[in-house]
């Protein structure tokens, strides 16, 4: 049986050369959390009669962790989710419920308190002065609130341009890669680091909007299309304010994307609006059913000036507005007897107020509850909301972190490993020029004793 030493030495020399550069690339990468360890794929050589004739380099080879990628992918949708609801209602439950223990709850407890100090001294101007203070901070704190929460909202949907703009970019740089891997020679080393880029944009558009990306490249967002092979979609946002959305667009036309298919960043933005704004719906529907409520008993009794059907509050006369103070109410027109001939002492409309706070079902959101109750409920439902993206979003963290430590685990790079595969491949390089200058030394050999 005949052995080609010196095929065989050229292709180990080939081979070693391969895994060194393989091994050199691993090392100078191992800072990258986006590179994936590379190895150099042998294969073997038949000979003539059995005989190995040494080994073939086919191509290099990266490590992959495909099912753990999707799901560090989903729990970088969801960690993004979460944090920008969180950074969203955070700030908004400090409008709602400030750290100075002042709120809309604690202003109309004062109303009510100023109205019964009212009810027992119906005729002393520095309390009815205190009345019409206190309305005044009431009405300008649902007012502020109002405004706040407006601004919230319009400012965390201001940020939605941008995102998209991020997200398109990444589709056509998916798209691109695509074109590129599928030109590129599988198994090559240029062909690992496309794949390894291709993974990084993968995590980024899942991130952004809780896309998932296939083996070949294919990304979806709730089962549309956003990059389909080579080619990119593009996605715009429609509406505005409440009315807010995103849509693909098609050769053909557009399709909506549902707000409850949309995860990531910009899933979180849109649900903090909507979060925002119904909360500031419902702090709305709480000052006006208050506003009518206080209207409704004032306008019924007597000032001192004899008047009646003077309302305390005026009500908002467009969408979105806010109740304000009647610029008209004086602490004269004040009405706190029932009927005319009870002025001045008679302090008993001021009471029908004070009543108002025990009163349940004022705000119909709320049927079983009083008014103080009932921003209780709204301030203690925006609080779990708030709280709850803090916690998923804290959980999704460590999560993440566990799974991208055992990915690494796979796919990560070990300088100790490496060095010690570098010794080793630079010894079997060395036996392979040791193979190759054997042959030629046996080739000069046979030669010399043929000439002699």
């Amino acid at each position: 049986m005949s052995v080609n030493l010196d095929a065989i030495g050229l292709t180990g020399i080939y081979a070693a050369e391969a895994e060194l550069a393989a091994t050199e690339s691993n090392i100078t990468n191992a800072s990258n959390a986006n590179y994936s360890a590379e190895t150099a794929t042998l294969a073997v050589l038949p000979g003539s009669n059995g005989a190995g004739a040494g080994v073939e380099v086919v191509g290099t080879q990266r490590a992959e962790a495909p099912f753990l990628a999707a799901q560090i992918n989903g729990v970088q949708a969801d960690q993004n989710y979460n944090q920008a609801l969180s950074q969203a209602t955070s700030a908004a439950e400090n409008y709602l419920t400030p750290s100075s223990g002042t709120n809309l709850g604690t202003d109309f407890q004062n109303l009510i308190d100023a109205y019964s100090n009212l009810a027992a001294t119906p005729a002393d101007p520095t309390v009815r002065t205190s009345v019409i203070a206190a309305a005044t901070t009431l009405a300008n704190d649902v007012g502020s609130l109002n405004t706040n929460l407006a601004a919230a909202a319009a400012g965390n949907l201001a940020q939605l341009g941008g995102l998209v703009s991020q997200v398109n970019g990444l589709s056509q740089q998916m798209a691109a890669l695509n074109a590129e891997i599928q030109a590129a020679q599988p198994g090559n080393a240029g062909d690992a680091a496309l794949l390894d880029q291709r993974d990084a944009l993968a995590n980024q558009l899942a991130g952004l909007i809780g896309a998932t990306t296939d083996s070949a490249g294919n990304v979806t967002v709730g089962g549309i299309a956003l990059v389909s092979g080579a080619n990119a979609l593009t996605l715009a946002t429609t509406g505005s304010g409440s009315s807010t959305g995103l849509e693909v667009a098609f050769a053909q036309g557009s399709l909506p994307v549902q707000p409850t298919q949309i995860g990531g960043t910009i899933g979180g933005v849109l649900a903090a609006a909507a979060s925002l704004q119904q909360l500031q719906t419902n702090v709305q529907n709480f000052a006006t059913a208050m506003a009518n409520a206080v209207n409704g008993v004032q306008q019924a009794g007597f000032g001192l000036d004899g008047s009646t059907g003077v309302p305390l509050f005026l009500l908002p006369t467009a969408p979105g507005g806010s109740i304000t103070l009647n610029p008209a109410i004086t602490p004269d027109n004040l009405a706190a007897a029932a009927t005319a001939a009870g002025v001045p002492g008679d302090g008993s409309n001021a009471a029908a107020v004070v009543a108002l706070a025990s009163a349940v079902g004022l705000d119909s959101a709320f049927p079983g509850s009083t008014l103080g109750q009932a921003f209780n409920q709204i301030a203690a439902d925006f609080g779990t909301t708030v709280s709850s993206a803090s916690n998923n979003q804290q959980q999704a963290s460590s999560t993440l972190s566990s799974l991208q430590q055992l990915k690494s685990s796979i796919t990560g790079v070990s300088l100790n490993d490496q060095l010690s595969l570098m010794i080793e491949y630079q010894n079997a390089l060395e036996a392979a020029g040791r193979a190759v200058q054997a042959a030629s030394d046996m080739t000069t050999f046979l030669i010399q004793e043929l000439n002699q």
